[in-house]
């Protein structure tokens, strides 16, 4: 039996409540596509996912926005989008192919390193899409609410299901897929899950974590150790592939979104109530508390190495440069 409603910590101000957003059930793809409306202060809506294409930075974010930066996080621009719905997440394999995701199954690409968005429907059933990762121009991945998980071999034209979980783990909430290095895949779930695929998601095993709350986001770090965050303060890193975890001390209980590993070996978490956490993979890491206490939902440097928030407030960089 499928739940009723559905929670997500989309970390959007307006319609936040603590870390975790409860969504209602209605189907956005009930609405006719309208574009997204052109904003004097676009990167100051509510975002939920950024990302490096090249020598540029995209994130998207509520109403369809999609804002793109060629200077290192300083200034952004407005990209052109056929869809007002609310984006999730957003993926680019190089400097000019990316797809964005979001509610209704929207699934978004561009061949010009977002500066221009083109929409390629929805996928079947309407799902709220939550993640989206693709390992070269042609095979993707999208997950999302109640078990979601879908591949595609011709660059998101058309999508075939995956089958990840089975039983009680068929209907967990996907919150995110990645890839790692040498091709692995790896699914942070919700209630302690996370997945792992070793044939390009077309067999998932399920990983023993040893956390119950629910797993936002991961990522590979420099050395090749995998790490998970989510609710309650929790990162957990694997240095097996999987096979066993162990957890970092964070020093706060709020939920951690988004991470990235920095090209010195570092590591950035960020989080609910303005958390932002930095260290390396295999120590404590240290806690610092913004001032503006604003949710984050992701994290990435650019080019230069600058790093880049996304959060309730918009996108900025991570230490306040301009």
């Amino acid at each position: 039996m499928k739940r009723k409603g559905f929670v997500r910590p989309l970390l959007l101000g307006a319609v936040m409540c603590g870390a975790v957003l409860a969504m209602a059930a209605t189907s956005e793809a009930s609405r006719q596509p309208t574009p997204a409306m052109t904003a004097r202060l676009a990167a100051k809506v509510p975002v939920t996912g950024v990302v490096r294409a090249g020598n540029a930075l995209v994130a998207v974010g509520d109403y369809g926005t999609v804002v793109r930066s060629t200077d290192d996080g300083k200034t952004w621009k407005q990209a052109a989008v056929p869809v007002s719905t609310l984006l999730t997440a957003v993926y680019f394999v190089d400097d000019t192919h990316g797809w964005a995701v979001g509610h209704g199954g929207i699934v978004l690409a561009s061949s010009d390193g977002g500066a221009n968005w083109q929409s390629l429907g929805a996928v079947d059933g309407n799902p709220v899409l939550l993640s989206v990762f693709f390992s070269d121009a042609q095979r993707g991945y999208v997950t999302g609410a109640y078990g979601t998980a879908m591949l595609t071999t011709d660059g998101g034209q058309s999508w075939r299901p995956m089958k990840v979980g089975s039983g009680h783990d068929g209907d967990l909430h996907l919150n995110q897929i990645f890839g790692t290095r040498d091709g692995k895949l790896f699914i942070a779930a919700e209630s302690g899950g996370a997945f792992r695929s070793t044939d390009r998601g077309e067999t998932w095993t399920k990983l023993t974590t040893g956390v119950s709350g629910s797993l936002w986001s991961g990522l590979e770090g420099k050395d090749g150790e995998i790490l998970l965050l989510g609710m309650s303060g929790k990162v957990i890193v694997s240095r097996d592939g999987g096979q066993s975890w162990h957890p970092l001390a964070t020093g706060t209980e709020q939920s951690l979104t988004s991470a990235v590993a920095l090209a010195d070996g570092g590591l950035v978490v960020v989080g609910a109530g303005g958390v932002v956490l930095r260290g390396k993979s295999g120590s404590p890491l240290a806690l610092e508390i913004r001032q503006d206490r604003q949710n984050l939902a992701a994290i990435a440097t650019s080019a230069a190495g600058a790093t880049v928030v996304a959060g309730q407030l918009g996108v900025e960089r991570l230490d306040g440069a301009h």
